[in-house]
């Protein structure tokens, strides 16, 4: 399919580029003044504050967009269609772009170590190290990459798939979003403006996080494949590389190259997924899949709603409320594609295909590599916590990586797709960063190139800064500042779409209003992650 859209050519909005410009840049200053432990003790304080004093509404927030798909899906509004037109995709390539949209490096990153902290420090007051914690440790990985996480993105995903194709609205700012509630002067005017600022904010911070905690995970497979020195200068180079590799792409406009980049990301993720089902311990793979799947589901809603009062483990705060940060900080982008490709489905299709693919999707990586980092460290070939302690989170990946089936040629694999993964993840988020800053942007146009050059290196720096500092906690950190805008301005788009739909599908009398849109946005905006 020939791509038609038109470069645009007009300014930047100054009050939606310039806030969040400052703001970074007064960030990255900060860091750079400040001794690294200064900074990484602030920013643990600022993340311990927030996610302790938000962390109970956060979860039930969450927890109600979850049942907000069974409303959708089996109440008043399931057989609503998306658009009078057909759908643009076959049922089974819609479910597949939906499935293979998960192949991310920080779905790799995770499902290879996160098993491990709950071991380290378990739930529900459970004895560290003990045999007890397992099927928790792998449980709790699971959740947060199940249903709840899609959940989130399938309720948005509904709200731009309603407004691209029902209401037929290409406008890419999320202050449109919120016009049905607002009215349409404030929504053009003064607090429009300030939603769309808080949105780049929070998308900076979601985005910066998924560089931050796979910078690690690259810097350890180049260490062990090509001998590279793990340190700060590696690192630097590795971010800055990822910035102007993008910069060449878009300033030179190959963005068949971005398309091929992405595609070889799929093919490499399920290739490797395929090898390590294959040729390694797969009766174990599938056996403590199978159990850990009967754990998280006999255990969900207690999970969902877990704050840890008592015992004050911090595992809900450090993990589940972090996510949902996370999450929240990368919603809206993720949603947009999600509803862009949603063409002609009724609402009841699009809520259980896309919970049902993307779930799918991520416990296919879970499964295999959750169990087989398990498999390692039960069998004690790999000392994980010496290596943590000594030498950090990515260090330790790489390791359990080397007990691969075929394992100088999966190190190398994984190094190349480790690379191309972060570089489409850039793709997407400079994409939507200078999307939403352009003056005047209609879904036949695209931003000008500059534009999104610069957001690819403000996010370098904004990464480089957070490894001065050193750690995954400080990467995490910035999604917690990201979030608490996204918190208030996703709830705000909310309460703007039920007052749309009740109009237009026939409920109530309130107004009909446009909303976010963007019909090339969705390039790129699956590789988030």
């Amino acid at each position: 399919m020939i791509n038609t859209a038109k470069e645009n050519k007009s300014k930047v909005e100054p009050w939606v580029f310039f806030p969040p410009l400052i703001f970074v840049a007064a960030f990255v200053i900060w860091v750079f003044q400040s001794t690294p432990k200064n900074v990484a003790l602030s920013l643990k304080s600022a993340f311990n504050l927030v996610t302790d004093k938000m962390g109970g509404t956060l979860e039930i927030y969450v927890f109600f967009l979850f049942l907000l798909c069974f409303y959708f899906a089996f109440g008043p509004y399931a057989k609503k269609k998306l658009g009078n037109e057909t759908p643009e995709f076959s049922t089974l390539s819609w479910l597949g772009m939906i499935f293979t949209s998960t192949a991310g490096l920080g779905v790799l990153t995770w499902t290879s170590i996160e098993f491990f902290y709950y071991i380290q420090t378990p739930p529900f007051g459970l004895k560290p190290m003990s045999t007890e914690t397992y099927s928790w440790a792998l449980a709790y990985p699971m959740f947060h990459w199940g249903f709840t996480a899609w959940a989130m993105n399938t309720i948005f995903g509904l709200v731009f798939a309603y407004f691209f194709f029902v209401k037929k609205k290409d406008d890419v700012r999320p202050s449109t979003a919120c016009e049905a509630l607002i009215g349409g002067k404030l929504s053009k005017g003064w607090l429009g403006k300030l939603i769309d600022a808080l949105f780049v904010i929070g998308f900076v911070g979601g985005v910066t996080t998924c560089i931050g905690v796979n910078v690690p995970t690259v810097v350890g497979l180049l260490t062990k494949v090509l001998g590279i020195n793990e340190s700060l200068s590696s690192d630097a180079v590795l971010i800055l590389s990822w910035s102007l590799f993008m910069a060449v792409l878009l300033y030179t406009g190959l963005k068949k190259g971005i398309r091929y980049l992405s595609d070889i990301r799929v093919y490499f993720g399920f290739g490797i997924l395929a090898v390590i089902l294959l040729l390694g311990p797969t009766s174990y793979i599938i056996n403590t899949f199978t159990d850990t799947a009967g754990q998280l589901l006999q255990n969900f809603v207690r999970m969902s709603l877990y704050t840890d009062p008592h015992f004050k483990s911090g595992v809900p705060q450090a993990w589940t409320i972090w996510y949902w940060a996370w999450y929240l900080a990368l919603v809206l982008q993720c949603g947009i594609f999600l509803g862009r490709i949603s063409k002609g489905r009724t609402v009841r299709e699009y809520i259980i295909g896309s919970l049902a693919a993307a779930t799918a999707g991520s416990w296919i990586f879970f499964a295999v590599f959750s169990n087989f980092s398990m498999y390692v460290f039960t069998k004690g070939t790999v000392p994980i916590a010496d290596i943590m302690s000594k030498y950090g989170q990515g260090r330790a990946i790489v390791e359990i990586w080397t007990q691969l089936p075929l394992g100088g040629f999966m190190m190398a694999i994984l190094l190349v797709y480790g690379y191309i993964s972060m570089q489409t993840l850039l793709n997407g988020a400079t994409y939507t960063l200078s999307m939403v800053t352009t003056k005047e942007l209609s879904g036949e146009e695209e931003p000008p190139k500059w534009n999104r050059i610069f957001w690819s290196i403000v996010l370098g720096v904004i990464a480089i800064a957070l490894a001065y500092v050193g750690g995954i906690s400080s990467a995490q950190t910035t999604t917690i500042i990201g979030a608490l805008p996204m918190f208030f301005i996703t709830i705000l788009i909310l309460i703007s779409f039920f007052k749309d739909i009740r109009k237009t599908w026939g409920v109530s009398k309130t107004t009909p209003t446009p909303i976010i849109g963007g019909m090339d946005q969705a390039k790129g905006v699956r590789e988030v992650q």
